[in-house]
């Protein structure tokens, strides 16, 4: 393969990939979450969650989900509205808000954490040994370079 042709290729791989991953994501949610959430959403919903304690500050989560704080902010307000997050004081310092899940928000993070869960076996079932360490080295190399990008 000429590398024009290995270029196109891994190109057109890495488009459907990540568009089909997105794709699989937002149906499978749609059939475990009751509530309607989006792709978006249901990550800001999982950094929550995965912070100690299961609250975070606007900033903390904007610097989990490599997002502005604005992005955050506004985001954080779009969840509040829909009864997915809750705002409260933080009690070691007044002037910050912590954000964590409401009751409602919890089951769309427990079905998100479910749905990853559960692809990852599936992916995991596909493959032997030898290329489940193929894959991991290789996906790990793929973030590497696009974490670089991001910082320069």
């Amino acid at each position: 393969m000429l590398v024009d042709d290995f270029e196109k290729s891994l190109n057109k791989a890495l488009i459907e990939t990540f568009n089909i991953i997105l794709k699989y994501e937002e149906d499978s949610l749609k059939k475990l979450v009751a509530t309607p959430v989006t792709i978006g959403e249901a990550h800001i919903i999982e950094a929550i969650g995965q912070q100690t304690g299961g609250e975070a500050t606007v900033s903390e989560i904007a610097s989990a989900m490599n997002v502005s704080a604005p992005t955050a902010t506004v985001a954080i307000k779009k969840l509040e509205s829909k009864g997915y997050v809750k705002k409260s004081p933080c009690v070691k310092d007044g002037r910050k808000m912590l954000v964590s899940l409401t009751s409602t928000g919890e089951k769309i993070e427990r079905s998100h954490r479910f749905f990853h869960s559960r692809m990852v076996r599936n992916i995991s079932s596909q493959f032997q040994d030898n290329e489940k360490e193929i894959l991991y080295k290789t996906i790990n190399k793929l973030n590497n370079f696009f974490q670089e990008q991001l910082e320069t």
